[in-house]
């Protein structure tokens, strides 16, 4: 029976291009990794490898896969700081094939755009692109939970009797110290304290210094306090200040730095200084002299009050007979 009713319209999808099915120079793996890597949604939290194992592909085969996918300019790759200020791999899958930098850009621009919104555009469907994991960068923030120790806080109805409860108030003075949770530090770093306390007092001078002389690095009084453990730990294994400033300022990602405690805690631990050898540290015992050797055509030392001595001084042959002779008895 004829409707007038139309079909709902279909949703886009992405379509692998004509020219990549004919292309033999790619193997049947990479089409087919390229084409699972493409179907992920745009704010996907999975990587190429999660990718493969779904399609039981081993490891040699995917990275013989990802080896022609970049050759063919289908596989692209580039370093980003995540949103916990780590410095991470970003990779892009694209069926259309992105071989100048200006294309290159394009694709990452497009993909970029389609992980914000959590859908694809435009731009993003024409050229087929995606980022591998998008939402470790991308992703929505989790929500605030409420500590599981502190009970929730039931309000009574509007209109009853009932007592409403007290609100437990925040301590006074500085409210973001009394509740900020420090992160540990690593294996082999230990609080800067007592005779050490000098190495940390230091260091969080260096810290203000460099967030007063670069925004992007400044830090309130309680990440400084907390970092200047860490980054005390330079001056304690034989670094200047300089070296603190160089591991932070130097090379910051071209995005900016979006959370600057957790990229200064993240670079002072990449480029942390090891810990210096015990010997070097051990003092130097004094060179012992060499025992003294006389040459062998020396003439042999003189005996003071000896026969020699005697005649040298000018007491004659008898005075010198006299010392020589046995004593007697």
């Amino acid at each position: 029976m004829p409707s007038d009713r139309n079909a709902p319209p279909r949703a886009p999808f992405l379509q692998t291009p004509d020219a990549l099915i004919d292309d033999v120079t790619l193997t049947d793996a990479a089409v087919r990794l390229l084409q699972a890597m493409v179907k992920l949604p745009p704010r996907n939290a999975r990587n190429s490898d999660a990718v493969a194992r779904t399609l039981r592909m081993g490891k040699d085969k995917t990275n013989a896969a990802r080896k022609g996918l970049r050759a063919h300019g289908h596989w692209h790759a580039r370093k980003r700081q995540n949103r916990e200020g780590h410095i991470r791999d970003q990779r892009l899958a694209s069926l259309t094939p992105l071989r100048t930098p200006d294309a290159v850009a394009a694709g990452w621009a497009a993909a970029e755009e389609a992980a914000r919104l959590g859908k694809d555009t435009d731009r993003s469907r024409r050229l087929g692109v995606r980022i591998l994991n998008a939402a470790e960068w991308y992703g929505p923030r989790a929500a605030a939970r409420p500590h599981p120790t502190e009970p929730a806080v039931v309000e009574p109805a509007a209109g009853t009797p009932a007592a409403r409860p007290t609100r437990r108030r925040p301590p006074a003075g500085d409210k973001t110290a009394g509740h900020q949770t420090p992160l540990p530090l690593p294996d082999g770093v230990t609080a800067l304290t007592g005779p050490l306390a000098r190495y940390a007092e230091q260091a969080a001078r260096t810290l203000t210094l460099i967030g007063r002389a670069d925004p992007r690095f400044a830090l309130p009084t309680p990440d400084v306090a907390q970092l200047a453990h860490l980054a005390g730990q330079y001056l304690l294994r034989g670094r200047r200040s300089d070296a603190i400033r160089a591991a932070i300022v130097q090379g910051p990602p071209p995005e900016g730095v979006h959370h600057p405690a957790a990229y200064v805690r993240a670079r002072l631990l990449r480029y942390l200084p090891p810990l210096p050898d015990v010997r070097d540290l051990a003092p130097a015992r004094p060179a012992e002299p060499p025992p003294h050797t006389a040459p062998a055509d020396a003439p042999p030392p003189v005996r003071p009050q000896g026969p020699a001595h005697l005649i040298r001084q000018g007491h004659g042959w008898r005075a010198a007979l006299r010392a020589a002779a046995p004593p007697p008895g």
